[in-house]
């Protein structure tokens, strides 16, 4: 085998020479040419053709492993190097700001964004002695201004050892997920979840852990629903943090005598009840008749007007109503949600304005339609004919109040 490449090599050698030969002598005549390629055709014959010859060329094997083995190295060193770097956390960047409008600004931003604000330069502003007071002012404004931002529950500022105004916002865990620890509460993912966690827990604890599992919900419009819940004797509302339903008692009653009375008027309601609806009677026949109850049998507690001090608080709840027979707007109007639960139709209160003073009417779903009913209106005029029971809103003369806003609570609520 060796000898067949030393042969094959010579060849070749023979060859490269004859060709170099040639090239020495181009400007020689193409005849001569012709002569030596003919003299020399014993050595072109005797190369082996690539098809004739079982030999590989000597020139592609050489070439062959060096295109088959030379790593390429651009391309591997590269990806290696950048999966596995390491990335360092980006930390926020001081801001300079050069007023307290910028400032109060940057701070809706983050808030909007549910993020801490980065360190702010401040040595622009004026009154630097008192500026965390004045980024709490700030912060209460943007609140106002955006009560749906009321997720942000609390802010902190300071003027920090480095000059940097530092300022942290605490954010309800509902809106960033970040429940703490092995916390354990009731979902909550809509707003009737809310009322029926309140409804069922008030009756066994003032502090009820709740779990809100839905970061659409509003704060305002969680509170509002929870109003709902208590009958006046007993009131919920979201903790600072929005992690429980704090239960208060009130009007003078410790927690065992609200719940008391709480039982009490659902007795009250469900004998009504029996003794105002007739079998057979559809939903707004029963409306019709637990309404023209209400406004005949209760009377106006005018003391509201006369002598607010000797009222008792008996006759803003449903129980002054229901039990006394004398109540002003708001035991007209818990009243008959009261009545109209016991029938299986769903009710809430609307709080507004009527006739330039603070009012409460009610708004019912009767056969498939939100309807509204205020009794106190109405009252004493079941001989002449209602103007306010189970009409729209268009029909509310004299009403002001935010329809859309009840409405809304409304199909929370009563999906």
């Amino acid at each position: 085998m060796n000898m067949k490449r030393m042969c094959a090599a010579l060849l070749l050698c023979a060859a490269l020479l004859f060709f170099s030969a040639c090239s020495a002598r181009q400007d020689s005549s193409p005849a001569g040419a012709g002569e030596t390629l003919s003299s020399g055709s014993s050595v072109s014959q005797a190369l082996p053709g690539p098809e004739e010859s079982s030999q590989p060329q000597l020139p592609e094997e050489s070439a062959e492993p060096e295109e088959s083995s030379q790593p390429q190295l651009p391309a591997e060193p590269s990806g290696p190097e950048e999966s596995s770097q390491p990335q360092p956390p980006v930390e926020p960047e001081d801001t300079a700001v050069s007023s307290l409008q910028e400032l109060q600004e940057r701070l809706a931003q983050a808030i909007a964004e549910v993020e801490q604000p980065p360190a702010f330069d401040v040595s622009a502003i004026t009154g630097q002695e008192d500026l965390p007071m004045a980024v709490k002012n700030l912060y209460y404004a943007i609140l106002n201004e955006n009560p749906q931002a009321k997720y942000a529950y609390d802010l902190t500022a300071e003027i920090g050892a480095d000059g940097l105004l530092h300022c942290s916002i605490s954010y309800m865990p509902y809106r960033t997920g970040d429940f703490p620890d092995g916390f354990q509460g009731a979902q909550v993912d809509s707003m009737a979840d809310l009322i029926q966690v309140a409804r069922e827990g008030l009756k066994n604890q003032e502090n009820i852990p709740i779990r809100i599992t839905n970061p659409a919900l509003q704060v305002d419009d969680m509170n509002r629903a929870l109003q709902q819940v208590g009958e006046s004797y007993l009131y919920c509302q979201l903790s600072r943090d929005a992690t429980s339903i704090m239960v208060t008692p009130l009007g003078g009653m410790s927690m065992d005598e609200a719940l008391a009375r709480l039982e009490e008027l659902d007795s009250l309601a469900e004998e009504i009840y029996r003794q105002t609806v007739t079998e057979g009677m559809g939903e707004a026949e029963q409306a019709q008749a637990l309404y023209a109850y209400l406004t005949e049998h209760v009377r106006y507690d005018f003391r509201y007007y006369s002598t607010p001090g000797e009222m008792p608080y008996d006759s803003t709840t449903a129980y002054g109503a229901l039990h006394d027979g004398l109540a002003i707007c708001g035991g007209y109007a818990q009243a008959f949600r009261l009545l109209l639960q016991q029938a299986g139709v769903p009710c809430v209160t609307v709080s507004g304005e009527w006739a330039g003073e603070n009012h409460m009417w009610a708004l019912a779903k009767i056969e498939g339609r939100w309807l509204y009913f205020d009794p106190t209106a109405d009252r004493g005029r079941g001989d002449y004919g209602f103007l306010y029971a189970g009409v729209e809103a268009a029909k509310m003369e004299g009403h002001t109040w935010d329809d859309a806003q009840a409405m809304g609570m409304a199909e929370a609520l009563y999906p």
